[in-house]
């Protein structure tokens, strides 16, 4: 075989190797001096045919570039050889020594801006490789990609072949039907100059990954006697974004290529349900074109809320078809599950961390849920609102239960809901949730339901998020409103519409018809409450509610975050039913307290509720 340290290896030429099998002998030693042999009848000689395997393979250990090209748009900075040492890009090498192509050409932090749409296109052509004779064609290499975001659909790559000596190309698996696998993440958000086409626009930093084709001859991209290319190509719209997209370990061959490739997992993530009854069964197909799955380590990982995650194995139930159940919860449990399977090589794969929960409650979802605008709202005191109109998912009058918000980044926001009034910017201030931390960029949940906040508003309700003080973090948009007046934004103390896009904002709403739920009071008094304080920042003046199934000896503190004792509002015996309290923000000696994170904490006869406030003076 070819030695993988080699920069280049061309091998063109089969050679087909005849070896004459001779017949077989009979030796009889008569004696010391005299051997007579015997000879069987003669047989017809039986061919060997010994095949040497074609592949060009590079592993990029070298300098300069060539013998590929590079080229698209110049300013970019186009493709050329990095290396581990490099402060920016990845830290270890794919498979074979420390160097590797990529873009951008030298090491920064960020690949550079275009400024405008449709931004930047750069790629990188093998040379021509004759593939004469070749029974078959596979492709295999890593990648390793730091991008716009973790997992935005902006800027991407795409594998492309010719057949015809780069004359024409056409992309590799471009409907993501798994001729490459692992295949494309996502189809771009139309942005750049690869529009939507299925592109790894996944940050795979720090892996890097290994993907491998199917017989892309067997499949019509090429035929014996071609004369094949094979190019990458790397774009990204108006903003800058991350380290760069790299290659390393490239290899064509008429075999397929050694397994480093994790079993491609297949599975349609199971949605919100109201059956508390019924197991929760979770199907995948799962499949390993190299080495095969390997059957006794298909599972499935769940946590259900409130306990902890439970592995269990996943039984074929047919062809490359396995099945394991989640037992049945009762209303509003949240489950998060995820499948891992390995195959026969010992490479594992994971789906991402999935979610559903047994509820009855409706989602009203607004946005088309592609992310195309980049986030207009960043500034520490703005804010992003929706009004959700509870008639667009078929029920009167609800309670709010769960809002979800897509956010560009990190950051800390405070979540407020505001009355609808008439098709108008938001009405009086409700309620609100201090200190979201965001996790960056993914649906992030927040439950509203401890807000105790229901109505019949046949304007629907708003909710949304103020950025928190020193913070800064955007929304994301889809590509045009198709809801107007119903987004809103909230700069500079000034409500304005939003005229970009629909918000990735979503809401679930519980119908006040469940059981349990008390038209009149939304939520049952046989509830031990304590909501958030009101207003959220408080600056000098918070109320603070709570809600008692029964009367009881009850007490109402506040501490730091060091868990020392601040103030004491209640401790004495109070009635069934809700009641309020007030915080001037001063301590037990009168004085007031500094600005900062606080905690309260309500203690009942069996039972206690704590959350936290900010104070801001």
């Amino acid at each position: 075989m070819i030695d993988r340290k080699v920069n280049c290896a061309l091998v063109f030429m089969a050679v087909l190797v005849l070896v004459t099998v001779g017949s077989a002998n009979e030796i009889e030693n008569q004696s010391s001096t005299t051997n007579t042999v015997y000879l069987e009848p003669a047989r017809e000689a039986t061919p060997v045919v010994i095949q040497m395997r074609q592949e060009f393979v590079d592993s990029f250990e070298r300098s300069t570039i060539a013998p590929w090209t590079t080229g698209g748009d110049v300013a970019s900075g186009l493709w050329a050889i990095r290396d581990t040492l490099d402060t920016y890009g990845p830290q270890s090498n794919a498979w074979d020594g420390y160097q590797f192509p990529g873009h951008p050409a030298t090491d920064v932090a960020v690949y550079p801006s275009p400024g405008a749409n449709p931004g930047y296109l750069t790629w990188i052509a093998s040379p021509t490789i004759d593939i004469t004779g070749w029974p078959a064609f596979y492709l295999s290499f890593s990648y390793w990609a730091d991008l716009e975001g973790a997992a935005t659909n902006f800027d991407g790559a795409i594998v492309e072949i010719s057949s015809n000596n780069g004359v024409t190309w056409v992309q590799v698996d471009s409907t993501a039907a798994g001729h490459l696998n692992p295949t494309y993440d996502s189809p771009l958000a139309n942005t750049g100059q690869l529009l939507t086409a299925w592109a790894y626009c996944y940050t795979t930093n720090p892996d890097w990954v290994n993907v491998s084709s199917e017989d892309l001859m067997a499949l019509g991209y090429v035929s014996a006697g071609n004369q094949v290319q094979v190019r990458i190509n790397f774009a990204y719209d108006a903003l800058s974004g991350g380290q760069g997209f790299f290659i390393d370990d490239f290899r064509a061959a008429d075999s397929p290529p050694p397994d480093l490739v994790p079993p491609n997992i297949v599975h349609s993530p199971l949605p919100d349900t109201a059956d508390t009854v019924n197991n929760y069964t979770i199907t995948a197909t799962i499949t390993d074109p190299g080495s095969g799955v390997n059957a006794d380590s298909v599972r499935l990982y769940y946590l259900i809320e409130g306990s902890s995650g439970v592995t269990v194995s996943m039984p074929s139930t047919g062809t490359n078809t396995y099945e394991a159940d989640i037992p049945a919860q009762s209303w509003h449990t949240d489950i998060w599950y995820r499948i891992e399977a390995a195959d026969n090589a010992g490479n594992w794969g994971e789906t991402a961390l999935l979610n559903f929960e047994v509820t009855n409650a409706r989602t009203i979802i607004y946005d088309d849920g592609q992310p195309n605008y980049a986030p207009l709202v960043v500034t520490p005191g703005d804010g992003c609102f929706t009004r959700f109109e509870f008639n667009d998912v078929g029920i009167d009058s609800g309670l709010l239960h769960q809002v979800k918000f897509l956010f560009e980044g990190p950051g800390t926001v405070d979540i407020r809901v505001y009355q609808a009034v008439g098709a108008a910017a938001p009405g009086p201030f409700i309620d609100s949730i201090a200190g979201f931390e965001s996790p960056g960029y993914q649906w992030s949940t927040i439950d509203l339901t401890d807000l105790n906040i229901s109505t019949a508003n046949p304007y629907g309700i708003f909710v949304g998020y103020i950025i928190g003080p020193g913070d800064s973090v955007g929304l994301l948009r889809d590509v045009a409103v198709d809801y107007v007046g119903q987004m809103w934004n909230f700069q500079g103390g000034i409500w304005t519409p939003e005229a970009s896009g629909d918000f990735m904002m979503r809401l679930k709403v519980i119908p006040l018809d469940e059981p349990g739920i008390d038209e009149n009071n939304s939520k049952a008094l046989s509830t031990f409450n304590l909501s958030q304080i009101v207003p959220s920042p408080m600056k000098h003046t918070g109320i603070i509610s709570y809600q008692l199934p029964s009367a009881q000896n009850v007490s109402l503190t506040v501490y730091d975050v060091s868990g020392k004792l601040v103030r004491t509002l209640i401790d004495q015996h109070v009635e069934a039913g809700t009641h309020s309290v007030v915080w001037d923000s001063r301590d037990n000696t009168g004085k007031q307290v500094a600005s900062g994170i606080y905690f309260y904490r309500l203690q009942g006869q069996d039972q206690s509720v704590t959350k936290k406030l900010i104070v801001v003076h």
